[in-house]
């Protein structure tokens, strides 16, 4: 079953990561740092314990199945985080890793392959390393069915999902996991991955643009519907994803825009959100509908006869599930209501005002008609 409460656990945990994780601090000594991770995909050292180096792993475990699922060791230093794992041994990524990571076409050329890689085994072809485009692999059933038998694999993914984003490959992001909501939610392949999916992959993706289609695809295919609690039901109604043509993949050392904000660099107008900024919004209030001039007189007539919006309480009472760093809009909203009854009132006294001009004929020249008529624009925006 795949209902009920969401994990806020993961939400705070893919937020933190999100945001680059605020509360983490550098090494001072960063520059003396000797780079454990660049060093393992320079294939100048091999992965421990008990690891080859990567040249070996990339070049002969294509097929080895079951050594990739028995062995736990290699996949932190395929996909580096820069957060502690299960491999102690293994060391975090750190921002000036990331930067050295990206541009050096040799890391980036064997990062791909490590991605093809885990891809095969999960079943899984990359159809297209320009736009990250995936499908089925041709032996989908056997690792399907593998996928769904051991459930460590979807920690292994959402590691996956979590560095393609630190290494500039948020397009990649994109595709898995909607390969992922598709065999769970359309498909019905792989049920016991499913939770993973909605709990943890789907917010992987940094950009919000993409991460609310993505939500709203899901929402789409949920059954039951009553119980999708990743995103507001009355906004996922009213929202409508920006159709936009797909744009080939940019290699991150092409790239401008560089991961890590402390270390002083510049990141995408989506990334740079404070965790302040983003916990106003918060996850599960994301979906913004597109509005129209009908929508804003609905409004503002609710506002008129009922002196708020009923269906704002409720996504503010939907909200207050949320921890605090994971905020709805609600608070947002109700200002909005509020402002649209003051223009409202503004509105009326301005009706009111040009009937006893219209009275006594002081409407004489047009600059006064221009003047109300940028009054009432004012109040209708």
């Amino acid at each position: 079953q795949c209902s009920g409460r969401r994990n806020w656990t993961a939400a705070r945990d893919l937020q933190r990561y999100r945001n680059h994780y605020p509360d983490l601090k550098e090494p001072e000594n960063e520059e003396e740092e000797e780079m454990w991770n660049l060093s393992f995909y320079k294939n100048e050292i091999a992965f421990v314990p008990h690891g080859v180096f990567i040249e070996t792993l990339l070049s002969s475990w294509w097929d080895k199945y079951e050594m990739l699922e028995e062995n736990h060791s290699y996949i932190q230093w395929l996909f580096p985080l820069r957060e502690h794992g299960m491999n102690w041994r293994a060391r975090p990524l750190t921002c000036q890793e990331i930067q050295a990571f990206r541009k050096s076409k040799e890391v980036m050329d064997r990062f791909i392959r490590a991605y093809k890689l885990m891809l095969g085994f999960y079943g899984i072809h990359l159809v297209n390393e320009e736009t990250g485009e995936l499908k089925r692999a041709e032996n989908w059933r056997e690792r399907f069915e593998n996928l769904n038998r051991f459930s460590h694999n979807n920690l292994r993914i959402t590691r996956i999902l979590k560095c393609l984003g630190e290494m500039g490959y948020e397009d990649y992001q994109v595709h898995l996991v909607k390969f992922f909501l598709t065999e769970t939610l359309v498909e019905g392949t792989l049920p016991n991955v499913k939770r993973s999916a909605l709990d943890y992959f789907l917010f992987t993706v940094r950009s919000k643009e993409k991460r609310r289609e993505l939500i709203h695809y899901a929402w789409q295919h949920f059954r039951p519907p009553g119980s999708f609690v990743w995103g507001p039901h009355d906004k996922l109604r009213k929202y409508r994803p920006r159709s936009a043509k797909p744009q080939l993949h940019q290699r991150p050392e092409d790239k401008q825009d560089t991961p890590c904000q402390k270390c002083g660099d510049s990141v995408g107008k989506d990334q740079n959100q404070s965790p302040e900024v983003e916990q106003k919004a918060g996850d599960a209030a994301e979906l913004q509908p597109e509005m129209s001039d009908e929508h804003v007189k609905e409004k503002i007539s609710k506002c008129v006869l009922k002196g708020g919006d009923d269906e704002e309480e409720k996504e503010a009472s939907f909200a207050q599930l949320e921890e605090k760093d994971l905020k709805s809009e609600a608070e947002e909203v109700q200002g909005t209501a509020e402002n649209d009854c003051t223009k409202e009132s503004k509105k009326r006294k301005l009706s009111a005002n040009m009937a006893d001009a219209k009275g006594d004929g002081s409407l004489k020249n047009s600059a006064d008609i221009e003047n109300i008529s940028h009054n009432l624009g004012e109040c209708a925006i």
